[in-house]
This record gives structure tokens, sequence and C-alpha cells, in this order.
């Protein structure tokens, strides 16, 4: 298992390093996301670990660049204490609760087949959404939002509901003709109030009727 941490070059990284290698785990290490753009091409990889303050220091750009990478694999992010030389997990794909990263590891990444990025060009475009947990999306228990960007393969859907329990949601895109349903596994989380980012749910496309999938790339170029 193989796994990539973004991290600027310093104690933290050292410290991280130190506690993947004592469970066994090969990681390789960039300084930034544009340099994690690069390398996921090229090597394939059973999930993603991001230090938290490597991601705060981070462009808009390089954040762009990562929207488009974090949604397709398991994710970390994690924090160093210098004081208490301690880790913590501040979110983690799709565990629930306060996890560690040898949870993220063992439930997440292994059973995670390894692979590059994919080459989906993502654009902002701004749908009109509704989104449920369950398939029977109805007034009771929907919830209204909007993309803030998609691609052929997943999407990433504003939300300030807590989703840290859910690994699947099913939606429907009022600009679309067709308004059954669309199934997505989510990929990622951004909770609301963590970071200063727009909140919402990284996603996947598990399930598209084929004419829902024509008319996005006819009449919005995905």
């Amino acid at each position: 298992m193989r796994l990539i941490l973004v991290c600027k070059e310093g104690p933290a990284r050292d410290a991280y390093l130190r506690e993947t290698a004592s469970l066994g785990v090969e990681v390789d290490t960039v300084d930034s996301f544009g340099d994690l753009f690069k390398t996921m091409m090229i090597n394939a990889y059973s999930g993603v670990m991001v230090d938290v303050v490597t991601s705060v220091r981070a462009s808009r750009d390089e954040k762009t660049i990562a929207q488009d990478i974090l949604d397709a694999f398991p994710i970390v992010q994690l924090r160093w204490d210098s004081a208490t030389n301690q880790i913590s997990v501040i979110s983690q794909g799709n565990l629930s609760g306060n996890g560690i990263l040898p949870n993220f590891i063992h439930e997440e990444c292994r059973s995670f087949s390894p692979r590059a990025i994919r080459l989906d060009v993502r654009k902002t475009i701004h749908l009109n959404i509704v989104m449920c947990r369950q398939e029977q999306i109805n007034a009771s228990n929907m919830e209204r939002s909007v993309s803030v960007n998609i691609s052929k393969g997943g999407c990433f859907l504003y939300s300030s509901r807590d989703w840290s329990h859910a690994s699947e949601v099913w939606f429907i895109v009022n600009e679309l003709h067709d308004k059954t349903p669309i199934l997505g596994e989510i990929k990622w989380r951004q909770p609301w109030g963590k970071s200063m980012a727009i909140p919402g749910i990284g996603i996947s496309l598990k399930h598209i009727a084929n004419q829902q999938l024509v008319q996005l790339q006819e009449e919005f170029g995905i």
C-alpha cells in the first residue's frame, strides 16, 4: 500500500513519516498541491494525507487543483502539535467521528485499489440541486443546494449539514430534463466552520442516466 503526503519539509512532515513508518506504510511526500497533481499523474496511490497548515497556506489555484484530486481518493487531514508531539486527525473521508490515522489507513486505504488521478476537466458551474440521503426525495427530507463545480466523473455540492455518517447521496439537477435522482458516492467532506472554505461534499457519480450525461455534455460542455 502506497500513500502520498502533502506537507512542507520540516518537523511536522518528519512526525507524520515516523507514524506511517511504524504502521508499515510506504509514503511519498510533496510540498504543495501543484506537486501533488504532477506526482499523482505518474504514480498510483491508495490514499492522500494532507497537513492542515500546508493546506491553509496554499493558493486558491492550488486548492482548485486539489479538489479535482481529493474527491476520487480516500483523504485525511492531519495536524501536528509541536508542544505535545501529537498528531490529530481533523477530517477523514468516510470515517465518522474523530478518528485516528491507523483507522484511516486500515479502514479506507487498504480496501481502495491504487490509482493515478483522473484527467476529467472540472468546470465551475452552479446548477440548482436538491439532495437527500435516500433515493426517495421529498420536501420533508431534501436539502436545497448548488453545484460548486462539476466534471464527467463527479462534482462538489454545497452543504452546511453533517455528512459524516453518510457514504452516498441522491440528488436531482433542476436544469436537467430528466429528473431521475442521480446517485453519488461521497469521497470527501468539507465541514462547515472548520476552515475558510465552502462547505460541502465531493462525490463521484455512481449512477447517472445516459440522457442526463448527454445533456450535461451538450449544454454545459462537461
